[in-house]
């Protein structure tokens, strides 16, 4: 029950099969984000950009890495990264100087809609050869599955 089954009858558990069909999707949307910005960004990079651009407070590194469920040293990483690519800026909060606080800048938030164009098109293009009936399964399945590993945390 743990497990699902491929083409060979070969055992393969369930996180191994998301894995496998994200890989190919990630390389796409990273290949063709790249092709269109001239931007190389990683998905992670891309996740933690859109993170800070939808959070309406003053937004902390450690909340970041804590929210993104990520140790703080591979945050300040992409935090680095995406200040680098002028995506982000980093402030040193002037209440208090421990905290760093980080802002999308504007060339971010162009990538950010940039980015999602070229994920909505691949959505579309994925989608093809799918009913909207399949379509609802997936999604009520991918609910199911996150649903429940959250309450197993």
């Amino acid at each position: 029950k743990n497990y699902r089954t491929d083409m060979k009858n070969e055992k393969i558990p369930l996180g191994m099969f998301v894995v496998d069909m994200l890989k190919p999707v990630f390389r796409v949307i990273e290949s063709r984000a790249y092709e269109q910005t001239g931007m190389n960004l990683t998905v992670p990079q891309f996740a933690l950009l859109h993170t800070i651009s939808r959070e309406s407070d003053e937004v902390i590194l450690k909340d970041v890495a804590v929210k993104m469920r990520k140790d703080k040293s591979s945050i300040v990483r992409m935090v680095d990264q995406l200040e680098k690519k002028e995506l982000l800026r980093r402030v040193v909060d002037q209440n208090d100087r421990r905290k760093n606080l980080l802002f999308v800048t504007k060339k971010g938030e162009r990538y950010i809609a940039d980015f999602m164009a070229i994920e909505l098109k691949l959505n579309e293009e994925l989608e093809e050869g799918l009913s909207e009936d399949d379509l609802l399964t997936f999604y009520k399945i991918v609910n199911h599955f996150k649903l429940k590993a959250q309450q197993l945390v």
